[in-house]
């Protein structure tokens, strides 16, 4: 495995951070301002590969350590280590790391899934729907009728796995997924090291 790769990923998340901006603007849909509703959720998932970028970035920040004991101290499950809750607004926070965040936090409420009868439907965030249903609906009559064209979960994350594949299929707990990407971060630094 080459650093490169990490590169690579953030390639395809600048990519997808584009159609998603334009599917916004096209769409109106947002998140409610200082909402953190899905990341409070203790069932987030990434593969390692997707962590790369983040993983990194921590590195060269020298703040690796840091937040690998706060995942193992996490048991390496529930609530994402990089998100900090507003402590005075329920369901709302933000992520430390959003530029590095990976494909599941760029993409929720922002994507389609194809339904087991192959219609593609977006994947709306339940907050989306309690705030501003009729956009939502609106959203997904555009989805219907192929005048908007968000970017598909299944279609980004073959993209992103096909970089790396024995790397990019295995989901895990967000925090599992930091710490495996981590000992493949740094077994490379570690072997380049030794090869200097």
């Amino acid at each position: 495995m080459s650093l490169d790769i990490a590169d690579q990923v953030m390639e395809s998340y600048t990519q997808i951070d584009q159609e998603i901006e334009t599917f916004q603007t096209e769409t109106q849909l947002y998140c409610p301002t200082g909402c953190g509703w899905c990341c409070e959720s203790p069932n987030v998932e990434a593969t390692p590969l997707e962590m790369l970028p983040l993983v990194v970035e921590l590195f060269q920040r020298g703040e690796i350590q840091e937040w690998l004991k706060l995942a193992e101290e996490s048991d390496y499950q529930g609530q994402c280590i990089f998100y900090k809750p507003d402590p005075f607004v329920g369901g709302n926070g933000r992520c430390q790391v959003y530029h590095s965040r990976p494909t599941i936090c760029r993409l929720f409420g922002f994507a389609t899934v194809n339904s087991k009868s192959g219609q593609v439907q977006l994947a709306a965030c339940v907050r989306h729907k309690a705030a501003m249903p009729h956009i939502v609906a609106q959203t997904q009559a555009a989805i219907d009728e192929k005048t908007v064209h968000p970017p598909n979960f299944a279609d980004i994350s073959q993209q992103i796995a096909s970089l790396e594949p024995g790397f990019g299929h295995q989901r895990l707990p967000i925090n599992e997924a930091l710490k495996v990407a981590v000992e493949k971060v740094g077994l490379y630094l570690q072997m380049l090291g030794q090869n200097e």
